[in-house]
Order: structure tokens, then sequence, then C-alpha cells
């Protein structure tokens, strides 16, 4: 062994004309010039060998891009040891050149002859492919001469080493070491992927695989393995397209780096980038169809510029926006992309082929593949963060939900506990979402809603003393939409409930500019105490919930819950049941209590006014059932029924509205329903009724903004004969604008500012300007609530057209009310104009 390794040495380093440089007592690397000639016509083996223009300056020319054939001489001395046969195997470790020929002479013979190019049909000279290994036996009588041929479009790279027959044997045995290990490990981890993208079904598989594909025949043609895996026309056509399937694969990396970063809309559909970069690729395919390899380098070493500036911005800048897979993604692509970077500075002869440079893209793209392995576990866990964050959150607001409420708030709770801190929950029911739909449809509705509740939390975020709810995606929130109506807050400070509620309030009272419409949402808040009033999140939201819905507009919007908050809810559940019923066996009737003109005290008509007594309950006052038949619906059916018992009434008496009229409440929920205004005039026209002789009342026509089906239901009221008086003026939400908007023809002045006109300047003030204001506009205006002759006398003074009121008549009953008509028996002496 020891004195083979001393006559290969030997040997070698007497080489004439081929300088070489040892890399270690075992291997010979042919790093310096060999005599080369320049083939300018088609020569033979044996006119080669006798050829006398072999010239080490030809040698850097043949390692570069050339069309011409070049051929190198290696000329080993006369064997010392003729009966040992002495062999040497020259190795070379770059597998494309095209066409190559080794010619081994011994003196003017010519011994064996081998085809080693790229796209040679090899000999069955070898019993299994285990790379580029000529065998050089020496003569021991005669010089031995190697000739080496090459010619082809890439360039003709041409490292040579040198081993003795033991060391080649393990160089082979780590060559097939060195591929198996390349397959298994791109096997191994694009298996893993593939696996990772079924289970998870993310988009973007095909051009992963792809991309992943490429990456391996990519590597067969360059590290020398597709002759030992595929077949030798496989191969050759692998070889004749390198640059194809090079520039399928900046394709597909550039689609699959489109799809990946899609989470974060980058690059967005507009770019110009992603709408035409695959024409660039599509155009290099083409190109290296009609350029030369050199040309198509060139190309593919610009399309790598771009791709790394591209992908490289990109990447940054969806990191920046919170996608965090993608610093996997960077990873993976930056060793994807140095290592095809430093492996065409290879093929340019810019960096030299060794072991190091060999194993560069190799292991380049195991780690692409190990990085895009951790981006795709990274990117599952960031759109499984998203899919928490979305069940846990409201579309709309991005605030936490109903889910986060039950789910994750107990958590929160928990670690309230261990500090034994009381909390109060406070809930805000949002009361003008429903007509807010009527009016303006469930989606804008909504998007009005969802934008002032933004706004809110905007300023909430400012206030001390409140929880904050953390979210998946690091964000913290002090505001929860537990439904569409109902928000919730968290004070951690109980004691000063009630600044923080008046500080809420000075937030909700605040109107807002939302798309075009002045908004300012009607609101209750009720309050239950942790854990006093509620040991769980379910307990402690339906106490605060019941506390809301005891709220009335007279005794505030705030309500905290209480025993007796507890004890009416109980009451009003029952009272919703027992009213259902009795509306459904029309139980329910109904007072007039007339109206009188001002000016010469005649009866001018009546006002119709639902009552409800109970079996159980006794008798209901409206303003108890009222609301809560707005709230639960029932109102709709307490219309109706109003309705046709007025109108059946009043054609069985037709006295009654023979010269007087009648006004009916509605609710504003009630012309916010399509079709309303129909049912009215079919049911008076069954009737045999004059529509002219009703009266339509609605109060809260703030909510009729803009609506279209409230404006049609009026036309077709108006166009029927009814007439339209807006109720209780001056308080809740009626518009100035819809005096005019809605055609009004009566104005009805609220009896809050009636009965304080002795005591009351403010009162006296506002009255007197309504009067004006109805004189001017030529609409009627009538006063509530007349409880004394003081006040008859003041409206008079003023010129109020008509009054109501306990000082005038007391409601009464229908039969009573045709009594008093037939009591007058007159035609009105000085007929009011309602119209």
């Amino acid at each position: 062994m020891v004195s083979r390794r001393i006559l290969l040495s030997v040997l070698l380093t007497t080489l004439l004309c081929a300088p070489l440089t040892a890399i270690s007592n075992e291997e010979i690397r042919i790093d310096k010039t060999l005599p080369t000639l320049k083939e300018t016509y088609p020569l033979s083996a044996q006119e080669a060998l006798f050829s006398t223009e072999f010239e080490t300056s030809h040698y850097e020319p043949s390692q570069h891009f050339s069309n011409q054939a070049y051929w190198h001489k290696l000329s080993f001395p006369i064997g010392d040891a003729p009966s040992s046969q002495p062999s040497f195997y020259l190795n070379l470790n770059y597998y494309v050149i095209e066409h190559l020929d080794f010619f081994l002479f011994h003196g003017d013979t010519l011994k064996q002859h081998w085809k080693r190019g790229a796209l040679d049909n090899w000999q069955d000279d070898q019993q299994k492919y285990d790379g580029i290994w000529i065998p050089v036996t020496l003569s021991p009588d005669e010089v031995t001469t190697l000739l080496v041929r090459k010619q082809g479009n890439s360039p003709l790279l041409t490292p040579f080493k040198l081993f003795d027959s033991e060391k080649a044997a393990q160089k082979k045995e780590q060559k097939l070491l060195f591929w198996t290990f390349i397959i298994s490990s791109l096997g191994i981890l694009l298996a893993h992927n593939v696996f990772v993208f079924v289970l998870l079904r993310q988009p973007g598989f095909i051009y992963y695989l792809g991309l992943n594909v490429v990456i391996f025949l990519a590597l067969s043609i360059i590290t020398g393995f597709n002759r030992w895996i595929f077949s030798e026309t496989i191969s050759q056509w692998l070889i004749n397209n390198l640059f194809v399937v090079f520039g399928i694969g900046a394709w597909i990396l550039f689609r699959f780096t489109v799809q990946f970063l899609q989470e974060v809309q980058i690059p967005s559909r507009k770019s110009l980038i992603r709408q035409y970069g695959d024409v660039l690729f599509i155009t290099f395919l083409v190109a290296t169809q009609f350029i030369s390899v050199k040309s198509s380098a060139l190309f593919f070493a610009g399309l790598e510029l771009f791709m790394l500036i591209i992908c490289l911005y990109w990447g940054i800048k969806a990191y920046l926006k919170g996608f965090t897979a993608v610093r996997f993604y960077l990873f993976s692509w930056l060793f994807l992309i140095a290592g095809s970077i430093l492996n065409t500075l290879i093929f340019w002869k810019i960096l030299p082929i060794n072991l190091i440079t060999e194993s560069i893209l190799p292991i380049a793209c195991i780690l692409q593949l190990l990085g895009f392995s951790f981006a795709f576990a990274d990117k599952a866990k960031h759109i499984e963060q998203n899919r928490l964050l979305h069940a846990i959150t409201d579309i709309t607001t991005g605030l936490p939900n109903r889910a986060y409420y039950f789910d994750q708030l107990p958590k929160l709770l928990k670690e309230s506990d261990k500090d034994a801190h009381e909390l109060a929950l406070i809930m805000i029911d949002m009361s003008n979402h429903q007509t807010l739909s009527q009016a303006l449809g469930p989606v804008k509705a909504d998007s009005v809603i969802g934008e002032a509740i933004s706004n809110i939390h905007h300023q909430l975020i400012k206030f001390t003393g409140l929880m904050s709810f953390p979210l998946p995606n690091k964000s913290t929130k002090k505001l929860i939409r537990l439904t569409a109506t109902h928000l919730v807050v968290i004070s951690t400070e109980p004691t000063y409930l009630k600044e923080l509620i008046r500080d809420l309030q000075r937030v909700l009272d605040n109107p807002t500019q939302l798309d075009r419409i002045h908004f300012r949402p009607q609101y209750k808040i009720g309050t239950a105490l942790y854990p006093s009033q509620g040991h769980d999140l379910n307990t402690l939201y339906k106490n605060a919930l019941t506390a809301s819905q005891s709220v009335t507009y007279s005794s505030g919007n705030w309500a905290a819950f209480t025993d007796n908050v507890k004890n009416n809810h109980a009451h009003q559940l029952n009272l919703i049941t027992l009213l259902t019923n009795d509306i459904e066996h029309e139980k329910l009737y109904f007072d007039i209590q007339p109206q009188v003109n001002l000016t010469n005290q005649s009866l001018v008509g009546g006002e119709v006014l639902i009552r409800w007594h109970n079996q159980y309950l006794g008798q209901v006052s409206p303003s108890e059932f009222i609301p809560l038949a707005e709230q639960t619906g029932l109102i709709y059916k307490l219309t109706d029924m109003l309705i046709e018992k007025v109108f059946s009434w009043a054609s069985a008496n037709p006295q009654a509205v023979a010269n007087q009229y009648l006004s009916i409440n509605i609710s504003a929920l009630d012309l916010l329903q399509e079709g309303f205004a129909r049912r009215m005039v079919t049911s008076v026209t069954k009737h045999q009724l004059e529509a002219q002789k009703f009266t339509i009342e609605i109060t809260e026509t703030s909510v009729f903004d803009n609506n279209t089906i409230v404006h049609n239901n009026v036309k077709h009221l108006h166009n029927a004969g009814f007439k339209i008086a807006i109720d209780d003026f001056g308080v809740g939400y009626s518009s100035m604008q819809n005096i005019v908007a809605l055609e009004t023809d009566e104005l009805k002045i609220d009896q809050f500012f009636v009965m304080n006109l002795l005591n009351d300047p403010q009162s006296q003030i506002l009255c007197r300007n309504m009067i004006d204001l109805s004189k001017a506009l030529d609409i009627t205006s009538v006063a509530e609530g007349i409880e004394s002759e003081g006040i008859l006398q003041l409206l008079r003074q003023w010129r109020c057209q008509i009054g109501q009121g306990y000082h005038l008549y007391r409601p009464m009953t229908p039969v009573e009310y045709l009594a008093l008509l037939a009591e007058k028996d007159l035609p009105l002496s000085e007929p009011v104009n309602r119209a």
C-alpha cells in the first residue's frame, strides 16, 4: 500500500508538461495548465497523439464556453515494476460536458476508448454507474498517454483528479453515499412537507411540489447521479434542456412566493410584477430554444438577480406586516438562491470545483427544504392563530365576541380570583339596532353600528380601571361585542363604578358622523358585580342583561342589578307571556280621548288609546306593555289587531266619523314594514270607511331618514287619504327634517311641555315656538296634557288649534264617546283645517 502511494507520487510529479498540485498524499489534483490542442479541423485520436500543436496557452480558453473541440494530453513515464502493472484512476466531477472522449495509448497503440459525454451513449463497460472514472494502466515498456477530447455548448470545465486503486474505490463509495444522502434527504423532507400540505390543505402545494421536483432534477445533473436513476434518454434530454429546467424552477419559485404571501396580500393584485411576472419567465423559456447556452446563462443570471431582489423585498414587507411565517420562507429562499448563485459562479469558472463548492447547491437545497418545512409549520400555526382569532372576534369590529367571553374570559377571571379582586360587568344594550336595520337595511345598519362601536372602543382604550382582553395576535381590547346589540366592559375598580358609568355615558352620548349619517346610539346600561352577583360568566351576563332591560327612559339609562330588578324581570317575562296570549285572543280593547277645537270648544274628534285588562294582572298601563311589545316583536300583531278593532267599530257606528276624526297611534316600527300601508288601505276599504277620517300618529321619526320603505308607506297612506301626525313632538327622536319629508298634517306637542307651562318659562318658550312653527308650515297644532284652565287659556292666547287633556275630557269607552257625540249632535261651526 505504502509503496504504491510512493510510486504514484513519483510518477505524477514527473509528468511531462502537466504541472500538478498535491492535495494530499493519496489524491492528486490537476489544477494548473495541461498541454491543450485546439481542434480547427476534425482529428482522429492517432492524429491528435502525434500533433505538435499542444500548448499550455490553450488550456485557459478550453475551460470556458466555446464552439470548438479541445484535446488535453496527459503523459505518464514507463512503469518501474512491469509485473505489477500499476493502475490509477482519473476522476472528473463535472457532468455537463456534452461530448467527452478518453483515449488511452501505450506508446502508439490505442488500448481503450471511453465515451463519457453528457449526450454520449456510454459503452456497457461498467457494472454499475458511479460517475466519470477512467482507469489508467501504465505500460512497463512504453510511455502511457491519455488523450481527452471535449466539445459542447456548456463551459468545458475539466478539474481532473488522480487516485490510486484503493483510494479510487473509497472515493466511489463516498460518491455513492453522497448521492444516496442527497436523494434520501430530498425524498424524506419532500415526503414530510407533502404530508403537511395534505393534512392542512394549504394552497400553493402544487408549486412547492413542482419546485422540489425541479430541484431534484437539477441536482441529478449537477452532481452526476442522473445516470444512476434515469435512463440515458432522459439524462440526455435533461442536459439538452438544462436552462429550461432552471427557468421552470425559477418560475415555480415566483408563483410559490406569490401564493405563500397571499395571506398578507403581498404583492398586491395591482402590482405590475404580479400581473406581468409570468411573461418574463415565459420569455426566458422561449428564448432558451433560440439563443446559445452562454446567452441563456447570462439571461438566467439576470433572472436570479431579479428573483433575489423581488422575493427579499416581498418577504421583508410581509414580515413587517406581522406575517411571522415568512421568516422561515426567507431563510429557505436565501439558502436556495445563494446556492444557485454560487453554482452559477462555478459554471462561469469564478469559483473552482472542489469538494466544498460541489456540496454548496445540494446542501442549500436540503436546507431550503428544511426551512420550508419550518415555514409551512409556522404558516400552519399562523393559520390556526388566525382561525382562533376569527373564532373569538367579531368580524365587523375585530373586538372579542361571545366565544371569547365564554371560552377565554374565564381564564382571566381565575387570575383575578387569585388577587381576590371584585369586578363589575357593565352591559351596554344598543337598543336602536333593530330599528336601524329596518330603516337602513341589515347590511348598512351593521356597518353603521360596527363603526360606532369601534369609535366607542377607541375612546375606551384611554380609560383606566378597565380589564384588558388579550387576543392571539398579541393585541388587547377593552370591549367585548357579545352580540350585535350587547357590549361588555369589565371594571376592575367597582368602587368607582358610578364615575366610570358617567364617563361611559359621555362617550355614548357623543354623536358621530358615520357614512353621511349623524348617529347617536340609543342605549341601556346594566351592571352586575363579580362574584357577589354571579360566580360564573353566564350568571353574570344574565344579571347584567336583566338590569339593562329594567331601564326605562324616565329612570335614566343605567340600572344596577338588585333583587328588585330580578323580581321585576321575572314579572316582565310573565307579562310578555300573558300579552302574547291576549293578543292572539284579541282581548285588548281601546278607549277614546276627545279632542277639542280650542277656538270654539267644539269636538273635532278623538285619539284612540289601547287598553289591556288581564284576568291575572288586572289593568296594565300602556307605558308598561307597549315597550315590551316593541322589544319582542309583538307590536306588529298588536297594531294590526287595534286597527281592525277600530275600523270594525267605526264601520258599525258611522256617526263616530261622520263629522269627526279618529287618530290612531302606531309604532315607528310599523312603518318600517314593507306593505304596511297596503294593509291599512285594504282594511279601510273592506270596512267601507273614508281614509280622510283617520289620522296616523307616529313617534321616533329620526329612524326614518332616507328610508325608502317608510317613504313609500307614507306616500301610499297620503294617496289613500290618511293624514300623518308626529306624536310627542319635542321629546325623544322626532326629527325636524321629517316634518317636511313625511308631509306631516299634524304636530302634537308633548304633554311634558304643556303640563309645565304655568311653572316653567323654558316650556313656555318651546311650546309657543312649536305652535308658531306649525302655523308657518300650515299644519295643525295639537296640545296634549291640558290639565288646567290656566294652561288652556295660554294655549288659546297662542292660537293653538286643537287640545286634549283631563281638563277637557278624560279617556272614555267607545260607547261613552258615541253618547258624547249624540249630546253635542251639531256639526262643527268652525271646522279646523287638519289637512
